[in-house]
């Protein structure tokens, strides 16, 4: 007990993987609202309303925002935010409790791992494609040029998350100021170019369903409702907090959106090198894309390396920072490999993924375990199958049989699943993951319920 306490008042000051952050360390709700303001400011989010704008037009493109951002979305967020900040613990730490502590390290780390690591690798390329553009470099016939590039932002994206908390709290402080920028220069230079009226009366066929649309922008965030809690576990755990704290993500995604969207309108393109530099955007412009997009690359940098630390037991400050290196030089890798061909493929399978691993976490949380953790060791198979519904449930109405909001019902399904299937286990095989919290600490069924 001695050294878990020891352990705990150095959580936030070494940024340790597993532990839970003490109450003492716990900060105002602006700050994790701040990080996930940075987190939504991400090129992709403006390739989908570029995206949004070859199908809908301006008023259209609002009560699709509306819809998914301020009523889904934020939902989500602050359901899994709560998660985090009662507990203080990552999102793959918490899969202990529903998972088991196997399961939760090689599926649930495995997958936050991968998926970080392709959202960061795909927005270093397109940052290098930027910054290559800048510079006067053909980033599709000049590799040699444009992988030097690439390799030097991604270098640099990586610094203050592989530092920690601390570092990425004080670098989005900087790079959302200059995000909002961002977001005015380009409505400055669409209606310079395009003109208000143009943009207005913008009217395309629509090339796709309202709800696919809304698919669509739920996707690019779907990932937030299992990895929120890796940055409000420095939150208090507080419902209004945690109500709070989804506000950046939608203060930032809102307009971001309109902006590609507006930005696309006259271009019609949705790569938004391309439509800068048909803008005519200055070199400055350009470096405050990339400023930009540092926030959100923390974010996935972070994630990646947390969950490298669950994968792999590794609890130290010194071991998350090595471990998120070691990512960092995987997903540069592969962002020189071209990940940016498949961005749409890539976006529609962890829409597909997340929510069933979001939708087990919150249905053990406040359904079996009455808002306890506990670091169930093992695999529950309970968790393994409601998962595997869940997918299912997702590519069947997001491919098949095209239907409803594939991600919200992929989370569901998986969730009713997961709660009826512990029920059956509790009455037919009772094992340790289904007693209830309170009795597995009494009976020491879990006797480290804190990870050191």
């Amino acid at each position: 007990m001695k050294m878990e306490g020891k352990a705990k008042s150095h959580a936030v000051g070494k940024d340790e993987a597993l532990s839970a952050i003490p109450m003492n360390k716990r900060q105002h709700w602006l700050t994790p609202a701040m990080i996930f303001g940075g987190l939504e400011f991400t090129i992709p989010v403006l390739m989908v309303g570029a995206t949004l704008a070859g199908a809908f037009g301006m008023s259209q493109i609002f009560w699709i925002l509306l819809v998914s951002l301020f009523v889904i979305q934020w939902i989500g967020n602050a359901v899994a935010g709560y998660i985090g900040a009662k507990t203080g613990r990552s999102s793959s730490v918490i899969a202990r409790s529903s998972f088991g502590a196997a399961q939760a390290r090689f599926i649930v780390g495995m997958t936050i791992f991968i998926v970080s690591l392709g959202w960061w690798a795909l927005q270093t390329a397109v940052a290098g494609n930027a910054i290559s553009a800048m510079l006067g470099i053909d980033y599709e016939n000049q590799f040699i040029p444009w992988a030097i590039v690439t390799i030097i932002v991604g270098l640099l994206f990586a610094i203050p998350s592989i530092i920690g908390y601390g570092s990425m709290k004080w670098t989005d402080y900087i790079a959302v100021p200059a995000g909002l920028l961002l977001i005015a220069g380009g409505i400055f230079y669409a209606l310079q170019n395009t003109g208000i009226d143009t943009i207005m009366a913008w009217r395309p066929e629509p090339s796709m369903t309202f709800l696919a649309a809304l698919s669509l922008v739920i996707g690019i965030n779907v990932s937030q409702w299992v990895i929120a809690s890796d940055y409000t576990r420095y939150a208090k755990p507080k419902v209004k907090d945690n109500v709070l704290i989804p506000l950046g993500i939608v203060a930032v995604g809102f307009p971001l959106f309109y902006v590609g969207a507006i930005m696309s309108v006259g271009v019609g393109d949705a790569d938004i090198v391309n439509v800068m530099m048909n803008l005519g955007f200055p070199v400055w412009g350009f470096l405050i894309l990339w400023f930009a997009t540092w926030t959100s690359q923390l974010v996935n940098n972070y994630s990646m390396g947390l969950a490298m630390a669950n994968i792999f037991n590794v609890n130290s400050n010194k071991g998350r920072a090595i471990l998120t290196f070691i990512g960092t030089i995987i997903a540069i890798i592969i962002a020189l490999a071209g990940i940016l061909d498949y961005f749409m493929d890539f976006l529609y399978m962890t829409a597909l993924i997340y929510p069933a691993i979001a939708g087990i976490m919150m249905a053990d949380f406040f359904f079996i375990r009455k808002q306890q953790w506990v670091d169930n060791k093992g695999w529950n198979w309970m968790a393994t199958i409601a998962m595997v519904v869940g997918v299912l449930v997702g590519y069947f109405t997001q491919y098949v049989n095209t239907f409803g909001l594939p991600a919200v019902q992929s989370l569901i399904a998986a969730g009713i699943v997961y709660f009826v299937a512990m029920k059956v286990k509790a009455a037919v095989k009772p094992d340790h993951f289904t007693v209830p919290a309170e009795k597995a600490k009494e009976q020491g069924v879990n006797k480290k319920t804190e990870l050191v």
